[in-house]
């Protein structure tokens, strides 16, 4: 039988070594006498010093949450964005660091970041001062209730005491909203230690080192009082931005529900430094700023691989699951799980899908022969309350292939969009594009148009028609079509939106260097077999319309994505063919012939009379001083001059 041998085991030198291993600057390099920080120590933290490992262990019927796999690269990613902005910050420089959690709800990102991360920043550094604020009081008071069980050892699971003595001190710091703890230092410092706010209280005469937002919006609330609502949230997350060191550290730990929400909002707008965890599934929204050359650094996780299909957490999520609450809400899923909104299961068009539409301008030269083109417009500029909003104005350019098989081709040299533009600014773009197409030989079928509001319908469609035919565009009223927009906005663009997924669209763009082998084509069905190319060069702007068809029902502007609409409507001469996109008739040619009534009226050379106006008219100007006469359709300076008024 053996014998059983009893150990000697040192607890204290054990203690000593955790302690030194749950704490920044406290580990010993294997110099044995520079002193930094272990390679796991917040994920040490947060399964031991916390006690979520001890907790999950001793409840087995809860959600288990932690996943190496995932919350080993998300610690790290936290220890190392926290450590480089402590350094920095003992520079006593100026400048902020920004960080963004963004995982799924249940993934367990508050224990990791909020709760845990705030407390282990400070093991080393006494004076330090953290605000924590959320959409709620209750749920901010629920998080500082947790840390407040860590430090004082109430909390059964954790070794904090064990490794760091019990922090708590009297009542007078030991609030319901606030912690000033035993290990605090300096009396002098007005912040608390730990402190907690809301939206609806706010942070004023407040400056701590450290603000952490932890899921600033509720998603009932969104569904209320959407407008509202959002722009408060907005507002108190701005305002408490303003209220941290000017080299402090700002931290977002939420997860996404719409286009502009709080996190949709800073990214656009301030951009991205870095991003870790899984890819973006929505690059489009850097169009503002260049991704890799913005200010916050992101750590972003999914439910499920939108590549693989497969579950990135199984303990929590499996396939059976997923599917499930696909079926019961998929614009939930997309947005609470995979942090992508708007990419639902119903969504008639998904990101991942849209390189297969797209064309490099030399094939669509040899391939295609343009039967006309078609230019939908959006005027923000005609409205106060659009431009105040932010709205773009746009410029969509289609262009028809004379093969019967309904197909357009979106000319992206020729796509605009600006929300600073005035109507002068934008009458030049437009004119620039028209001149484009002229150039091409590709006469223009139609310019549409949104109606004026307010009983001004026609005004500025006069207008412009007038700059174009001084321009040499002689276009008929009738080929200047205005649509009423307001109605089923995000009906319309579903539909259209739902022509692009049956392959009715190509979109045009220019290539890289590329040695891919060229489009395979098949005999059986005549066309081109498209597939994924890498280099193709994808403008801002390019983007910008495909994130709004894409996440058409949470995108908060979508003016690109409703100019483009019209393009496939009778109006404009756009009809589905009988056969499926791709195939073709009699050779896919369909002859124009000289008795077609399209070709009666638009697009025709001017006749003597016409003619002879036109010349007059340009005399007339030219005497007035207000035209040179050597003026020529492609002068560059074909406007009126304009004056202030």
């Amino acid at each position: 039988m053996a014998k059983t041998v009893a150990l000697d085991w040192d607890l204290e030198a054990e203690r000593d070594l955790w302690r030194s291993i749950c704490a920044p600057n406290s580990w010993h390099q294997t110099d044995g006498e520079k002193v930094g920080t272990h390679p796991y120590s917040l994920w040490h933290f947060v399964t031991k010093s916390w006690g979520a490992s001890a907790y999950l262990k001793s409840h087995p019927s809860e959600p288990q949450w932690l996943y190496e796999p995932i919350h080993i690269p998300y610690t790290q990613w936290l220890q190392k964005h926290i450590l480089d902005w402590k350094r920095r910050s003992l520079t006593g420089k100026p400048g902020r660091t920004h960080i963004a959690s963004i995982l799924p709800r249940g993934y367990g990102k508050t224990v990791c970041s909020t709760k845990s991360a705030t407390i282990w920043s400070g093991l080393d550094d006494p004076d330090m001062t953290c605000l924590i604020q959320s959409a709620t009081e209750d749920f901010s008071i629920d998080i500082l209730k947790a840390q407040k069980a860590v430090l004082s050892g109430e909390d059964e699971d954790s070794w904090f005491t064990w490794l760091y003595g019990n922090w708590k001190t009297s009542g007078s710091d030991w609030t319901k909203t606030s912690v000033n703890h035993a290990y605090r230092r300096s009396r002098n410092i007005s912040e608390p230690s730990f402190d907690m706010s809301s939206s609806a209280i706010g942070s004023t005469g407040y400056h701590p080192r450290q603000c952490w937002w932890d899921d600033p919006l509720i998603k009932n609330k969104l569904k209320q009082e959407k407008v509202a609502y959002l722009r408060g949230q907005h507002e108190a997350v701005n305002a408490s931005f303003n209220s941290v060191h000017t080299n402090g550290l700002i931290a977002l730990t939420l997860t996404r529900y719409l286009d502009n929400d709080i996190a949709g909002v800073h990214l656009r707008t301030e951009g991205v430094a870095t991003w870790s965890g899984m890819p973006c599934p929505h690059m489009s929204i850097f169009d503002e700023v260049p991704f890799g050359e913005g200010i916050w650094h992101v750590f972003f996780y999914q439910t499920e691989d939108e590549l693989t299909g497969e579950p990135t957490n199984p303990r929590l999520w499996d396939k059976p699951m997923i599917a499930g609450a696909k079926k019961r809400d998929a614009e939930d899923f997309a947005c609470q799980q995979q942090n992508n909104p708007g990419a639902g299961e119903h969504a008639p068009l998904v990101e991942s899908q849209i390189p297969w539409l797209y064309m490099s301008y030399p094939d669509f030269n040899w391939e295609v022969t343009p039967q006309w083109a078609t230019i939908h417009i959006d005027t923000a500029f005609k409205n106060r309350e659009n431009i105040g909003q932010g709205d773009y104005n746009a410029i969509v350019v289609w262009i028809k292939d004379q093969k019967d098989n309904g197909r357009l081709y979106l000319d992206t040299d020729l796509l605009r969009a600006s929300n600073e533009w005035r109507e002068e600014e934008f009458n030049k773009e437009l004119v620039k594009v028209c001149l484009n197409l002229r150039k091409r030989g590709i006469y223009i079928r139609a310019i549409t148009d949104e109606k004026e509001p307010g009983g001004k319908e026609g005004t500025y469609k006069n207008r412009i028609l007038g700059i174009l035919r001084t321009a040499g565009f002689m276009l008929s009223d009738n080929q200047f079509i205005q649509f009423n927009r307001t109605i089923d906005k995000k009906a319309r663009i579903r539909t259209a939106v739902g022509h692009w997924a049956e392959g009715y669209v190509r979109i045009v763009l220019h290539k890289d260097h590329c040695d891919c082998p060229p489009l395979e084509y098949d005999h059986v069905k005549h066309m081109y077999i498209p597939r994924q190319c890498p280099h193709f060069i994808v403008p801002p702007v390019v983007k910008t319309l495909i994130d709004q068809i894409v996440r058409v029902d949470v995108v908060g502007h979508d003016d690109l994505a409703d100019a483009m609409t019209d393009g496939f409507t009778r109006q404009c001469g756009w009809t589905p063919p009988a056969i499926k996109p791709g195939m073709t008739q009699d050779e896919g040619a369909t002859p124009r012939r000289p008795w077609d009534e399209d070709l009666k009226n638009i697009g025709k050379p001017m006749n003597y009379e016409e003619l002879n106006q036109f010349l007059t008219d340009r005399e007339e100007l030219a005497t007035l001083g207000l035209m040179s006469p050597g003026h020529g359709w492609d002068d560059d300076n074909w406007l009126l001059p304009t004056e202030p008024v």
